[in-house]
């Protein structure tokens, strides 16, 4: 790049940012990612004629910020990984991939993250309740006149309330359980597929 022009060296610039970004990216697509951005921003500041550096700057800031766009590939990637495994260690990544530039992403990793808790609650105390069944339930705690509380899960040795489900938490948090992972993984999965096409629009 010794005879490259200021254009073209901030061009590059930009792209050696947006390349260290990419970490998780193979590398054969990392380059095919660079190559098509450089493309990009080399079609759009010459629509006008020639490469100028006001055309290039132009280009680049339509374009964005290069470690949001890195963000964005990597988010991609790891969506593409956790379509296959359906990991919820994976969405999660994604996701805080996302929350690191967005506060979108944040509200989104919250409530991923609340839902994946949810489920796990529900489950384990499903699985729990034959091994301790007076102290593992949905207990309803009566702790003053003018309050009422929910305990999911073990609730000590001498739980002070109502229990609510008895055996039926059985099958209802195995149910629960369920399909709140699977509910969580799908809003979590349609909203980084969501935060991809509006990043995207941006490349066009």
């Amino acid at each position: 790049m010794t005879n490259a022009t200021a254009p073209e060296r901030r061009i590059e610039n930009f792209l050696q940012e947006l390349r260290a970004g990419l970490r998780g990216v193979p590398d054969l697509q990392a380059t095919e990612i660079i190559d098509e951005l450089r493309s990009h921003v080399r079609e759009r500041a010459e629509m006008k004629g020639e490469l100028t550096d006001a055309a290039v700057v132009a280009a680049l800031q339509r374009l964005g910020n290069p470690k949001e766009i890195a963000a964005m590939y990597v988010a991609e990637e790891i969506v593409t990984r956790a379509e296959k495994s359906f990991s919820p260690w994976l969405v999660l990544k994604g996701i805080i991939h996302w929350a690191g530039i967005s506060l979108a992403g944040v509200f989104v990793f919250f409530a991923s993250l609340a839902g994946y808790l949810l489920a796990g609650s529900f489950a384990i105390s499903a699985l729990m309740k034959p091994f301790g069944p007076g102290r593992v339930g949905l207990w309803g705690l009566n702790e003053a006149p003018d309050s009422f509380s929910l305990v999911l899960g073990p609730a000590g040795p001498s739980p002070a309330g109502t229990e609510l489900l008895g055996w039926w938490i059985i099958p209802l948090g195995l149910l629960m359980g369920v399909g709140l992972f699977l509910l969580t993984a799908r809003f979590s999965l349609w909203s980084l597929r969501k935060f991809q096409r509006m990043r995207s629009a941006r490349l066009r």
